[in-house]
């Protein structure tokens, strides 16, 4: 990074001092490093991107962003859910591949008013801002009403009555708040049915999202497809080493490498047809970027399929290449942040008499023209998938181009609840059990694919904690969007100086290695 970059940063008001410290402490060591094989004319490095969801802590996402992009990090496959999809749909939108665009994006969402996604019922609003203000809301309003309940129902024993009469309209006193409360609840469980099961529509935040995407001159899903997804050659970039056979060369050398490194450990047999597929892979002899290609994912929930849905990959499931010829991605992203009960479920009808919709369902569903679902039903993509790295994991692994970087996001609070619990505390309640259960389906597809494949907990994935913030804190000032994405651009200068490129590749071969059965991973010690 050159002085003059790099003093131009340090200007920035929304960095902090620690920031700032650690910007100019960490910058020669990161300026030098090497993150990627694939550049583009600008010395430009490319990596896939993955960012987890986390409600309003979509600041702290941007904060990584932006301490990537400084040091010349862009973004070749971008995914991400619920506030990972819209920072990815703001990627894909914003710019060119080649321009950094985290400072457009942070102005984006630092100008937001979040409290304005919540469009629903005023009481909702008021309800929900002060249970933020004063995380003991609950327990005190319940103390309120324990108290005035047990004083409705003395009260007939303190007073005198003349008559029998008065003695029994004195019993009925404590009926008079469950009344209330009955007819409370009913207001609250009709409005509920009315708004589709949502405390918010979300029509606000898609008004808003849909907005933005104009504003980046992206109207339509074709359009934003058009722009951002392109193959191989038409990607304009270099390998880093030349184009035309160094990198079949490179990947060849480095596979006998690792046989050399790990002989005891090799299965020979396994080993020799491998090794002789490579050496006869005409594809990558030729062209050095085979296979490659920039895209973008979002994901969502069907609660009516019953299925992960990832866009705008599976989007003809729903729409049809006609529809997303007329309809904004921004429809992809509140699908994605979609929150149970939040917000109202993001629905869509479904034409299943659309050629492209017939063929879709058949080959993502096996599903015949007649059983085609009549709707698609969404809700937030991290019911099921929060952290989708697994998108962009591949078992056939030529030889590593570029990295895969993940980040996440926790607080304070999951950080102490991660440390575990004893048995007392978690089966202490029903409640405290059903938590247990939903947040251990919540997390299932992502941890079990992480807790199987460790290599990325190693080498890809950094996590940003978002102290003592929550996630559903839409009455969120810019202070404490700042220090959020103050929180993200430390985490992110602390993973790229510690990144090592070379080694990251060894180890992704070796994995690869493993999973074809080359490597005998009951003997080797490494990461797997």
């Amino acid at each position: 990074m050159k002085t003059e970059i790099l003093n131009k940063i340090l200007d920035e008001n929304v960095l902090s001092q620690e920031s700032k410290d650690k910007l100019t402490a960490l910058h020669e060591n990161i300026s030098s490093k090497e993150f990627s094989d694939l550049l583009d004319a600008h010395g430009n490095q490319y990596v896939e991107f993955v960012q987890e969801g986390g409600g309003v802590w979509g600041s702290a996402l941007v904060g990584y962003l932006y301490g990537l992009e400084i040091f010349g990090v862009r973004f070749l496959k971008i995914a991400g859910t619920s506030a990972g999809a819209i920072n990815t749909m703001l990627i894909a939108a914003c710019r060119t591949k080649e321009e950094a665009k985290s400072e457009v994006i942070r102005e984006i969402l630092f100008n937001w008013n979040f409290a304005d996604f919540m469009d629903g019922k005023t009481y909702v609003k008021t309800t929900i801002h002060a249970m933020l203000n004063n995380k003991n809301f609950l327990k005190i309003n319940a103390i309120i009403a324990a108290v005035l309940m047990i004083i409705l129902v003395v009260i007939p024993f303190a007073l005198s009555s003349e008559t029998t009469l008065n003695a029994k309209l004195l019993f009925l006193v404590p009926l008079i708040p469950i009344i209330i409360a009955f007819f409370c609840i009913k207001k609250f469980y009709n409005d509920f049915r009315k708004q589709n099961s949502g405390l918010n529509p979300g029509k606000a935040f898609l008004d808003q999202m849909t907005d933005v995407m104009n504003g980046f001159g992206i109207k339509t899903v074709a359009e934003l497809n058009d722009k951002f997804i392109q193959k191989e050659r038409q990607l304009n970039l270099n390998y880093r080493y030349g184009n035309e056979q160094e990198y079949y060369a490179i990947a060849l050398n480095s596979i006998e490498e690792i046989k050399v490194n790990n002989l005891e450990h090799i299965d020979q047999t396994r080993y020799r047809i491998f090794y002789e597929s490579a050496v006869n892979n005409d594809y990558y002899k030729n062209n050095p970027f085979y296979l490659l290609k920039s895209e973008y994912i979002v994901i969502t929930t069907d609660i009516n399929a019953k299925i992960k849905v990832e866009l705008p990959t599976m989007a003809n499931l729903y729409w049809s290449e006609e529809e997303m010829k007329r309809i904004s991605p921004a429809e992809f992203v509140r699908a994605s942040m979609s929150v149970p009960f939040f917000f109202e479920p993001f629905q869509k009808r479904i034409d299943k008499d659309d050629d492209s919709v017939k063929y879709a369902w058949k080959f993502w569903m096996n599903t015949k023209q007649e059983d085609i679902y009549p709707v698609g039903v969404f809700i937030d993509g991290g019911s099921i998938s929060n952290f989708p790295i697994d998108l962009f994991h591949s078992s056939d692994v030529f030889y590593p181009r570029m990295p895969l970087f993940g980040v996440q996001l926790t607080s304070d609070s999951d950080i102490l609840s991660e440390k575990g619990k004893t048995s007392e505390q978690i089966l202490k309640s029903p409640f405290s059990f059903a938590g247990n259960i939903l947040s251990t389906l919540k997390g299932f597809n992502d941890k079990s694919f992480l807790t199987k494949h460790t290599f990325y907990h190693s080498f890809s994935i950094q996590t940003v904690n978002c102290g003592e913030s929550s996630w559903l804190n839409f009455f969120m000032k810019r202070e404490e969007k700042e220090d959020l994405f103050n929180r993200g651009f430390v985490a992110a200068l602390d993973f790229l100086n510690q990144f090592d490129w070379e080694k990251y590749k060894c180890e992704r071969m070796m994995l690869s290695m493993k999973e074809k059965k080359i490597l005998k991973e009951e003997d080797t010690k490494t990461v797997g």
